[in-house]
C-alpha cells in the first residue's frame, strides 16, 4: 500500500513555446515601427519642403528701367506692399488661405505695374532720342509745337497718380497714339506711268514735212511691270510690300461708280464678280491669297489684270494727251488723220472681233479697250447698227422688252466695252447688254458721254475725227448715215 503512492495519474503538459522565434518577431516589429516613424518624418519633410516652394517668388524692386516719374510711383507701391507683408506674416506662417491670396494679389498687381512702366518708359526713350535726331519732323506735334507723345505721356502719369491702375492708364492714353505723323500711301505705279508721260511731246520732219508727235506711254510695258511686282512667287511671298498691301487691300483705294472708293479686293469683287463682300467673311478673298485652302489661281490672275486696268485707266485720266497715234500739221484727208494713222484704221486687219454678222477690226491701235472707264450709255432699237444682223436685232428687242416690264419706255442702260471700227469702216462702240454686246455708231452718242470716252484718250480719239468727219458730210442728221432706215 505504500507503494501506492508513487505512481502519477494526472495528465503532464508539453512546453511548445521558441524562445528565438518570439525574440525575433519582437526585433521585426521594432524595426518596422522605426521604418515607420522614419516614413513619418520623411513625408513631413517633404510637405514642408512642398510649402517653401510654393512660396511666391521675392519681387524684383529694380526700378531703373522705368524712368525716374514712374520709378518713384512704384517704390512707393512697394513700400505699402512690404508693410502689409508685415501684417501678413502670422497668416503666411500658419498658411491662412486668405491671406496667401491676399498676398498673390498684391504681387500679382505689382508685376502688372512693373512691366506696363517698363514698357512706357521703353516707349517714350525711343521718341525722345527721335526728337533730338534729323526725324524728329516725323513726330507728331500739338498746337503749341509740342511733342503729342509728350502729352500722352504726362496725361497717363497724372491719371496713375490720381488712383487708376497703370494698365487702365495707359488703355485712357496710349503713348503711342499720334506719336508718329501717319504717312499717305502712295500708289508706286503711279511713279511708273508719271516716268513714261514725261518728255512726250515732240516734232519731227518726215520726208520734209513737220509732223508733231504726241508719243505713246508704253502703258502695256508699264502694265507688265505691274502685274509682275502684284504677283507672288511660289511660296506666296511679294518683292514691295507697297503692292503686297495694294494686293491684300491693306493699302491703297480704287473708284467704283456708284459705289465709292474701294480696296482691291473689294472693287474687284463688285465690279467683276457682282459681288459685296462681307468684313466679317474671308470666303471670297482667301481665293486670291496663295497658301489659303481655297487659292484660285485664275481667280486670282483675274484679279491682278484688274487692278493694271484700274491703274491704267487712272494714268490715262491724268495724262489725257498720251496716244499713240501722230497728229501731222498737214492734214491728209477730210479726217484730219496722219497717212500712217489713217492706213492703220481705214485699211484691213489681221484680227477681227464678231457682233452677231457685223466685224470690228481688233488688231493694235484699231480699237479701245474701255471696260474699265465704267461708261454707260442708253440704247434704244434705233440706236443699233443694221450690219449686226437681223437675228441680233431681234435679240436685243427681246431683251429690251424684258427690261421694259417694270420699266415701260425707258431706254435700256448699257456698258461701253470697246470703241473700233467695223470693216465696213463704222467708227463704233460696243455696249454691254443683259450679258450681250451690240454695236451703237460713236456719231450717235450724247456729248456727255463722248467727253468721257475722250477722256481715256486713246485710240478712240481718232476714231470720233472718222466719226464726226462723216457726219459733217450728211444731210440726214447726227449718225444717221448708220441708222435703221
Amino acid at each position: 500500500m505504500a507503494q501506492e503512492g508513487l505512481f502519477f495519474t494526472g495528465t503532464v503538459l508539453k512546453n511548445n513555446r521558441n524562445l528565438l522565434e518570439e525574440e525575433a518577431a519582437r526585433q521585426q516589429l521594432a524595426i518596422q515601427r522605426e521604418q515607420l516613424e522614419l516614413q513619418k518624418q520623411a513625408a513631413a519633410d517633404k510637405r514642408k519642403e512642398a510649402r517653401k516652394k510654393n512660396q511666391p517668388k521675392p519681387l524684383s524692386f529694380d526700378s531703373s528701367t522705368m524712368g525716374p516719374e514712374m520709378g518713384r510711383i512704384f517704390q512707393s507701391d512697394v513700400l505699402g506692399y512690404q508693410k502689409d507683408l508685415a501684417n501678413m506674416s502670422e497668416g503666411i506662417i500658419n498658411q491662412d488661405s486668405e491671406v496667401i491670396n491676399q498676398r498673390y494679389d498684391s504681387e500679382s498687381a505689382l508685376k502688372t505695374e512693373q512691366v506696363v512702366f517698363n514698357e512706357v518708359w521703353k516707349e517714350v526713350s525711343v521718341n525722345r532720342k527721335l526728337a533730338r535726331g534729323n526725324n524728329r519732323d516725323s513726330l507728331g506735334t500739338n498746337e503749341e509745337g509740342g511733342y503729342v507723345f509728350e502729352d500722352n505721356y504726362n496725361s497717363f502719369l497724372n491719371a496713375v497718380n490720381e488712383g487708376t491702375s497703370p494698365s487702365e492708364a495707359l488703355e485712357m492714353f496710349p503713348v503711342s497714339q499720334g506719336a508718329i505723323n501717319e504717312t499717305k500711301f502712295e500708289n508706286p505705279a503711279n511713279a511708273l506711268y508719271a516716268t513714261e508721260a514725261s518728255d512726250r511731246e515732240y516734232d519731227e520732219v518726215i520726208n520734209g514735212r513737220n509732223v508733231s508727235f504726241i508719243s505713246k506711254a508704253q502703258f502695256d510695258r508699264v502694265g507688265e511691270k505691274i502685274v509682275s511686282k502684284l504677283t507672288p512667287d511660289k511660296n506666296g511671298n511679294w518683292d514691295n510690300p507697297a503692292y503686297k498691301k495694294m494686293y491684300l487691300g491693306q493699302e491703297g483705294l480704287f473708284t467704283v461708280d456708284n459705289v465709292g472708293s474701294l480696296t482691291g479686293p473689294e472693287a474687284f469683287a463688285v465690279e467683276s464678280e457682282d459681288i459685296i463682300l462681307d468684313p466679317e467673311d474671308t470666303t471670297f478673298t482667301d481665293k486670291l491669297i496663295p497658301g489659303s485652302g481655297s487659292y484660285e489661281p485664275e481667280l486670282a490672275s483675274k484679279y491682278i489684270e484688274y487692278l493694271k486696268g484700274k491703274m491704267e485707266s487712272k494714268a490715262r485720266k491724268d495724262y489725257p494727251g498720251i496716244r499713240g497715234s501722230v497728229v501731222t500739221t498737214d492734214k491728209d484727208d477730210d479726217t484730219g488723220l496722219s497717212v500712217e494713222t489713217s492706213k492703220i484704221l481705214l485699211g484691213d486687219s489681221e484680227k477681227t472681233k464678231s457682233f452677231g454678222e457685223a466685224n470690228i477690226k481688233f488688231s493694235p491701235n484699231q480699237y479701245d479697250d474701255l471696260t474699265n472707264e465704267n461708261i454707260t450709255v442708253s440704247l434704244s432699237p434705233e440706236a443699233l447698227i443694221d450690219e449686226q444682223g437681223t437675228e441680233k436685232l431681234e435679240e436685243f428687242d427681246t431683251a429690251l422688252q424684258v427690261w421694259n416690264s417694270d420699266k415701260t419706255g425707258v431706254d435700256a442702260q448699257g456698258k461701253i466695252r470697246y470703241t473700233g471700227i467695223t470693216t465696213s469702216n463704222v467708227p463704233v462702240a460696243a455696249v454691254e447688254f443683259d450679258g450681250q454686246m451690240y454695236l451703237i455708231p460713236l456719231a450717235s452718242l450724247s456729248s456727255s458721254v463722248k467727253k468721257k470716252i475722250k477722256t481715256a484718250g486713246g485710240t478712240s480719239l481718232d476714231l470720233f475725227k472718222i466719226a464726226e468727219g462723216e457726219v459733217a458730210t450728211t444731210t440726214q442728221g447726227v449718225g444717221s448715215k448708220y441708222n435703221k432706215q
